[in-house]
């Protein structure tokens, strides 16, 4: 019995620890983009221009870096 318990430990501890990596790499992933620094006058005078042209701010950052990858490509 003490063998069969050890190895429901043993596997749910693996299990646990997968699904601890997979979040953690998952949480890396997001971050890695939320790090991006931008000066503050920089994006205040992007969110200022995108107000005077009617557009989104995150709208018009997601098409500039689409368009940059297609220029690139």
């Amino acid at each position: 019995m003490d063998i069969l318990k050890t190895m429901v430990t043993t596997t749910a501890s693996v299990v646990t620890w997968e699904l601890l990596k997979k979040r953690d790499e998952r949480i890396k992933e997001a971050s890695e983009y939320r790090n991006i620094k931008i000066k503050r006058d920089l994006m205040d005078e992007f969110s200022a221009s995108c107000d005077r042209a009617g557009v989104d701010v995150s709208y018009q950052l997601k098409k500039l870096i689409k368009d940059f990858n297609e220029e690139v490509s």
